[in-house]
């Protein structure tokens, strides 16, 4: 239903202040791209921080594991019910289930489109914007597009990948203008299924597989012909047959519908895997893996694209994914920091150099800042290149093959993985990932021991919910020990309404109902000991949901209690 895009600063080739990557839209039924809908979550982030661009209410610090997005400012609770995430160079935006976007991060050109020019380190509604079905990020501009095929963008604007046929930046949505139409369009672009950006220029497919695209073009990236920057939309040479797109700095990528990949414009680490360093203002086709340059066999298969900083991506419809470009922090994944022109295959999780597994179950992958991020059929998320924390495995140290992105709040090595991920995305140097409903409940017991025959024994019992989502329906379990008999239940929230008879032994049932994200209920109950002195009593605990819950092992406790 999406596509997406990421922003960039590049360091390698100092020609501008900020680069975007883009990843694909437009796939077919059953598959999934990077920024594509995903069922309805909460958003995590990590990575580098410094405008805010992990929404958690602070431009402080960064996160080398995943944390929870904040909803609003002061962060009352996660940004939830999302369906689509894209990272910018500095900045995040996010896609609800109802239609609305929201961003986050710097704000220095529009970008946020909140109508300010004011940062913010915590989510902010996109203006007059409502039935969004696709986002996608350039380096320091935004594209929405709407369930009546229309494009509207905002942020900077110098070359005009806003595409309204001015060079002015916007703090609000503008809406994209009509094909070959000029400022103060008389017309406006429709008939769109899907949408992609770079560092300036925007790309838009049509329902006929089509390609217009907007913005800079010194590199032929709009893939016209031409190097002339375009204010509006114009056609691309591809009319027809493409499936889904992508965007790196200054190129662009088209997966076809025949399984193969089109790519024009910038080439100078390879980025166009047709096995030369040679710009292109039209299309070339991506070489097989194991060519060279003049290859006559041809990279098949792909679903879709998406192009980093300096280097690219496809994933394969049987979940395989190749990479080709720029290598010096191992963002190919080869387990080398060897640059490819053309394609190779992504090594698997712990291979190195010469690798003979390969990466499966791939089902969207995105580029940023000399990294790459997958979500994988598991719902589980992989991420191998340059690191600094946007790796997500608790390091900062660079990988040459894939690593399993970490859960919230562990330490390396992990020793549980981020799971229920529905899609993913690569900013500068952060990664977002949308995660369904997941709740680690945690659940404890206390006493006021020590007790003697015919005393009363009291017994705290406490859940906490470790995240990363909130826990629907919670309900605690208490089994009371043989040898006591039950007095009363005292629940913090809820009601303990399926309790035993007061004297008799058995469970005690209480219903906590929503327990949010590290937060936490509790149980008193209390109970007479019936028991002579040096018996062990044991009472136990456990706790469910409706809620999914990634780590059962911490889902009861038994605590057991000499008599005195």
């Amino acid at each position: 239903m999406g596509c997406a895009v990421r922003g960039w600063s590049t360091l390698g080739r100092a020609v501008v202040a900020g680069l975007t990557v883009l990843l694909c839209a437009g796939v077919a039924p059953g598959e999934a791209a990077a920024g594509s809908a995903a069922e309805p979550g909460n958003v995590m982030a990590w990575g580098s921080n410094g405008g805010g661009q992990l929404g958690t209410g602070t431009n402080l610090t960064y996160g080398t594991t995943p944390g929870t997005v904040c909803g609003s400012a002061p962060c009352p609770k996660p940004l939830g019910d999302v369906v689509a995430v894209e990272g910018g160079e500095s900045f995040s935006v996010a896609l609800r289930s109802d239609g609305t976007v929201w961003a986050w991060g710097e704000n220095t050109s529009g970008q946020l489109g909140d109508g300010t020019f004011t940062s913010r380190s915590a989510p902010v509604r996109v203006a007059s914007l409502a039935d969004v079905t696709a986002i996608a990020t350039g380096s320091n501009h935004t594209l929405a597009l709407r369930s009546d095929g229309t494009v509207w963008s905002w942020g900077y604007n110098p070359d005009g990948e806003l595409g309204n046929g001015t060079t002015t930046s916007s703090g609000v949505p503008v809406q994209v203008c009509a094909e070959n139409t000029g400022a103060g369009c008389t017309g406006f672009l429709t008939g769109v299924t899907a949408i992609a950006a770079g560092h300036t220029h925007s790309l838009a497919l049509d329902a006929g597989g089509g390609v217009r695209a907007w913005g800079g073009n010194v590199h032929g990236q709009l893939g016209d012909g031409t190097t002339q920057r375009r204010l509006v939309p114009v056609p691309t040479v591809l009319t027809s047959g493409v499936r889904s797109l992508g965007a790196g700095l200054f190129w662009s990528l088209a997966a076809m519908t025949d399984g193969t990949v089109r790519a024009w414009g910038d080439n100078f680490y390879g980025y166009l895997g047709d096995g030369t360093t040679t710009e292109r203002t039209t299309p070339v086709r991506v070489c097989a893996v194991g060519t060279t340059a003049g290859c006559t066999t041809y990279l098949t298969g792909v679903a879709s694209v998406a192009g980093g900083e300096d280097h690219s991506l496809a994933v394969l419809s049987n979940g395989g994914v190749r990479a080709w470009g720029h290598n010096d922090s191992g963002q190919l994944g080869d387990g080398t920091t060897t640059d490819k022109h053309t394609p190779v295959r992504v090594c698997a999780s712990g291979t190195s150099a010469g690798c003979t597994t390969f990466l499966g179950g791939a089902t969207a992958a995105d580029a940023g800042f000399r990294f790459s991020v997958t979500r994988q059929a598991d719902g589980t998320a992989r991420a191998w290149g340059a690191n600094g924390g946007r790796l997500g495995d608790g390091t900062q140290t660079n990988r040459s093959t894939p690593v399993r992105v970490c859960a919230p709040g562990q330490t390396a090595p992990c020793s549980s993985l981020l799971d229920g991920v529905g899609a993913v995305a690569a900013g500068f140097f952060h990664s977002l990932a949308v995660v369904g409903p997941r709740a680690d409940l945690r659940v404890t017991i206390t006493s006021d021991a020590p007790v003697a025959n015919n005393e009363d024994l009291t017994y705290t019992i406490t859940v906490r919910n470790d995240g990363p989502t909130a826990a629907d329906n919670v309900v605690l379990d208490d089994s009371l020990p043989g040898e006591g008999r039950f007095v009363s239940a005292t629940p913090s929230r809820g009601s303990c309404g399926m309790v035993p008879p007061v004297g008799s032994s058995d469970t005690v049932t209480c219903a906590l109902g929503r327990i949010g994200v590290n937060a936490q209920a509790t149980a008193t109950i209390r109970i007479t000991v019936k028991a002579t002195t040096g018996t062990m009593i044991s009472n136990t605990a456990a706790v469910t949901s409706g809620t999914p819950d990634p780590n059962q092992a911490n889902n009861s406790v038994t605590l057991t209690t000499a008599v005195s």
